[in-house]
């Protein structure tokens, strides 16, 4: 078989299973949010490359490969700023107030070391959260008085005392 005929045969086959993974990125990522904003948003992977583009503003991220669980992600242009900023390990710099959704739930994390990769204390670490919202403040100062645990049934402070400070709003209750 020719080299051309081959190569091409090969670029053939492989497309059925990139077209499935990347629809597979994009079922995983629409999960994340509400249906009225899932359906139109920009859907990247976690490197950053688009894989759909969308209308509205929003991005949705698929699942995480190297968490346990399901963990996508879909946020507005500050979440944006914020996860660009955490994955490369510097400051965020958004001006305006984040919204997120994490629909699915999230992996197992700790509540103040956003770097953390395994269990730490168990006052710390945060399992079974199920679907809940995430709001950024570019004044941290409006996180004062927010309470930090987890567990106290309603909103909390993840990542206190550090850059990535956040609003966590559960939906259904505190974490399992």
């Amino acid at each position: 078989m020719p080299r051309s005929t081959l190569a091409l045969l090969t670029l053939v086959l492989a497309l059925p299973v990139s077209a499935h993974a990347q629809d597979a990125k994009i079922a995983s990522a629409e999960k994340a949010g509400p249906p009225s904003v899932s359906k139109e948003a920009t859907i990247l992977d976690w490197s950053g490359d688009v894989i759909r583009e969308g209308t509205n503003g929003w991005a949705c991220l698929p699942d995480r490969e190297n968490t346990e669980g399901e963990d996508p992600w879909c946020v507005d242009g500050p979440w944006l700023n914020f996860l660009q900023a955490y994955m490369t390990k510097q400051e965020p710099s958004y001006e305006q107030v984040g919204i997120a959704y994490m629909m699915v739930g999230d992996a197992p994390v700790s509540n103040t070391d956003p770097y953390a990769t395994e269990k730490t204390s168990d006052e710390d670490w945060v399992e079974g959260l199920g679907p809940h919202l995430m709001v950024l403040v570019p004044d941290k100062s409006a996180l004062e008085g927010i309470s930090t645990d987890p567990y106290n049934g309603g909103p909390w402070v993840m990542w206190p005392e550090t850059p990535y400070a956040h609003i966590m709003i559960p939906l259904e209750g505190p974490p399992k």
